[in-house]
């Protein structure tokens, strides 16, 4: 497991801009540089009033989105929604409404960067199928509903299928200790994003917002901290890391 709290590399947050974006990033999770885990998190505060043109990326990519709201595509965000794009499926355009829009971007393997179209159409693999998914709770808890819970609750975002994609919110009340949601399919790995809350997780204890990364077979506990925990799982198809 891989684990890393925005606590401890807020200084590192960095302020991007370019002629597509403009905000700031903050770097949670980088691959190994021995070329071992190659998992990838990273925080993005999108300006107030601005908009990411339509584009895509190599690898397989979640984003969670944490604060803010704004719209992609058609699809209106609010905090707690997922997004998943398949390699060379693009998407957008992002655009963040009068507050910006924060959301971590999360990849089982790290990707260069964003391929812009329609200027990097060469690029895009038109032969390959393409996916996205999209998925928001049904209902959201402040910190008093939280602590309030008589037990733990899971909601699934993203129905679980034979690729192995899934997402799911997990809430647990104060001191409650659960497993995180059954892995039925070969998959490609997870993250867990801490969006409310704190919680210790095989003995390390982190808040809000934290990311860890598990492989596929590795099973987490989730154990809550005194206010309660909200966690964002979010998994792979099995063929995002079948290439490692």
């Amino acid at each position: 497991m891989r684990m890393q709290t925005l606590a401890r590399v807020a200084a590192t947050r960095r302020t991007n801009v370019k002629p597509q974006f403009a905000g700031h990033v903050t770097d949670l999770i980088l691959p190994e540089p021995d070329g071992g885990d190659r998992s990838q998190a990273f925080l993005v505060e999108q300006t107030a009033n601005w908009t990411l043109p339509t584009h895509f990326h190599l690898e397989h990519q979640f984003q969670v989105f944490v604060a803010g709201s704004g719209n992609l595509g058609r699809h209106p965000i609010a905090p707690l929604t997922v997004h998943y794009a398949s390699p060379h499926s693009a998407y957008g355009p992002l655009a963040s409404g009068a507050e910006g829009i924060a959301y971590l971007t999360l990849r089982a393997v790290s990707d260069t960067g964003a391929w812009y179209l329609p200027e990097s159409r060469a690029k895009l693999q038109t032969h390959i199928p393409k996916r996205q998914e999209h998925g928001a709770p049904g209902t959201y808890l402040n910190a008093a509903q939280l602590t309030a819970l008589p037990g733990p609750v899971t909601e699934t975002l993203i129905e679980p299928d034979a690729s192995g994609l899934a997402a799911w919110v997990v809430r647990l009340p104060p001191g409650c200790t659960a497993a995180a949601p059954a892995q039925d399919a070969p998959a490609g790995g997870r993250f867990h994003i801490i969006t409310q809350g704190a919680l210790r997780i095989d003995g390390d204890k982190c808040a809000a917002l934290a990311a860890a990364f598990t492989a596929y077979g590795e099973n987490v506990m989730l154990e809550a901290g005194d206010a309660g925990a909200e966690v964002i799982v979010v998994q792979y198809p099995a063929a995002a890391r079948q290439q490692l």
